[in-house]
């Protein structure tokens, strides 16, 4: 019965491993938003340093680049699973997470996943509905600091969407009216709840916010 035991014990072990390696991972995607943004300044700066070294010799022309209008549902991308695919900037917390594509568990397990649905866009600038999901305990630890008026910022495509937070609420994990089609560009954050809660949550925290225009 000795190996009983050593077997019990040492599958206890590999299962807390793996819990704490997909603990480890999650966090990888969560940097502060000070130092986030020091080095992408940094990194700015030298792209355009260098497109000033390439193109000296060129004519100069206007920035014909502008930010996709219409929405554009997320069934209509083909981003491999998993795959980074947007960040996400969040003031109140302090906060940037790496946003990769889905909400399946190996999504979830690399950081926020973008919740792909015949509902759902990707961020635009006239109408849709963007949704991203992060667990509780790696990622949106820290989202029921944000609060009515704050401003979340999705970085996609070149381009960077200023949300302003309108409403939060707790609501039953087999709610299904929160994902839903928006005639108004829009945010949600969905993570478990509560968030000190043990297991499996039996609620969802949702923040939503519109586009500012």
């Amino acid at each position: 019965m000795k190996w009983i035991g050593t077997f019990v014990l040492a599958f206890g072990l590999l299962i807390t491993g793996w819990s704490g390696y997909q603990w480890y991972m999650g966090k990888q995607s969560v940097s502060d938003l000070a130092q986030s943004q020091k080095v992408n300044a940094t990194a700015d700066e030298k792209n355009v340093q260098n497109v000033q070294t390439q193109d000296k010799d060129l004519p100069k022309t206007d920035n014909l680049h502008t930010a996709p209008s219409k929405p554009v549902s997320t069934l209509d991308y083909e981003f491999d699973k998993g795959a980074k695919m947007a960040s996400l900037e969040i003031p109140a917390i302090e906060k940037q997470f790496e946003v990769f594509w889905g909400t399946d568990d190996q999504s979830l397990n690399r950081g926020v996943g973008m919740y792909v649905s015949e509902w759902t866009t990707v961020p635009n600038l006239e109408k849709g509905h963007t949704v991203l999901s992060g667990h509780r305990e790696t990622v949106f630890t820290g989202l029921g600091d944000v609060k009515e008026g704050d401003v979340l910022t999705v970085n996609y495509n070149d381009s960077s969407y200023d949300y302003e937070v309108e409403k939060t609420w707790v609501t039953d994990a087999q709610d299904r009216s929160v994902i839903v089609e928006k005639d108004e560009a829009t945010l949600t954050l969905t993570t478990c709840y509560p968030f000190e809660f043990f297991g499996d949550a039996p609620d969802r925290y949702i923040i939503q916010a519109k586009l500012k225009k």
